[in-house]
């Protein structure tokens, strides 16, 4: 049994410049890791989240934490959401993340920023020296959009395509993605979380101004800047059936609220071969998908 997730010894900082002579130390390892590490809240923040899940943990978590910090604290977290909710879970070295009550499969990703590089990349925040300036710019919206659509493809297509051909699982059974963009660090949208927009094509709120009802303007696909067009509406047809829906969070894991899950909601794909039981969904905050001969209809459950 490992007692802390951080297995290599870090001292205790008070100082940036403190920090940044530890992080030379080990610049094989995921920053965000080291920092976790020598902050005391931090550290005592994600062991919580560990104590409940180690004995569910695959034999490679302890090493690929310190690699990909965010990426699979959020596995932990999920984790730790499920076990909260009274859920069996199971977590094997190959294959989906977590088998719950032997019935639904789970795949968690945290999409990064991209390669800050490329065009299509999310860009860091902007932060003020001036901490009282008041600064207006843009949020990304169709970049972190084009992250999320890519963790799904890559997960849906490339990973479930693996998994089959080597009987890991069953296509019985329903699949779920869980994803988080608390590594995007802009704001998301309240009223419509862009995960929302990334699988239904929603995009901006539209307002009549005779009678004050609302609606959104809708788009199939974002163009990326080579002129791309990449689909934002796996959930409106029938191309992902084997997605039955997503877990979605945009805070990161050391943010998480006290409430543990209180942050993630559920979206289910109305195309699934495989649904999601209503006593699972109804556990979390949900975005309700149907169809019928008019369309798509979306409803907020909560």
């Amino acid at each position: 049994m490992i007692n802390s997730l951080f297995t290599i010894e870090l001292p205790l900082i008070e100082t940036t410049g403190e920090l940044e002579q530890v992080q030379t130390l080990h610049k094989n390892y995921d920053p965000y890791f080291i920092a976790s590490g020598c902050c005391k809240e931090r550290r005592e923040r994600f062991d919580k989240l560990w104590k409940n899940y180690e004995p569910y943990a695959d034999a490679h978590f302890p090493s690929q934490v310190r690699i990909n910090f965010h990426q699979r604290t959020w596995e932990m977290y999920i984790g730790n959401v499920l076990l909260s909710k009274q859920l069996n879970i199971k977590s094997q070295d190959e294959g989906p993340d977590f088998i719950i009550n032997d019935s639904v499969y789970i795949e968690c990703v945290a999409p990064t920023k991209g390669n800050p590089t490329k065009p299509d990349s999310v860009p860091e925040m902007f932060v003020a020296e001036i901490p009282e300036e008041i600064m207006v710019f843009d949020v990304p919206v169709d970049k972190m959009i084009l992250r999320i659509t890519q963790a799904i493809k890559n997960k849906a297509l490339n990973q479930y395509e693996k998994w089959k051909s080597k009987n890991w699982f069953s296509d019985k059974i329903p699949f779920i993605i869980a994803i988080n963009t608390g590594d995007l660090q802009h704001v998301d949208d309240p009223t419509m979380p862009n995960v929302i927009k990334a699988l239904f094509g929603f995009q901006f709120m539209q307002i009549n101004i005779k009678t004050g009802a609302t609606n959104f303007s809708h788009r199939n696909t974002i163009e990326k800047s080579n002129n791309e067009h990449v689909p934002v509406n796996y959930f409106t047809n029938k191309d992902f059936p084997f997605v039955s829906g997503v877990i979605f969070s945009d805070k990161t894991v050391l943010n998480h609220p006290d409430d543990i899950g209180e942050d993630c909601i559920f979206v289910n794909n109305p195309f699934a071969n495989n649904p999601v039981d209503k006593s699972l969904t109804s556990l979390f905050q949900n975005w309700g998908a149907s169809r019928d001969k008019r369309g798509i209809h979306l409803k907020k459950e909560y």
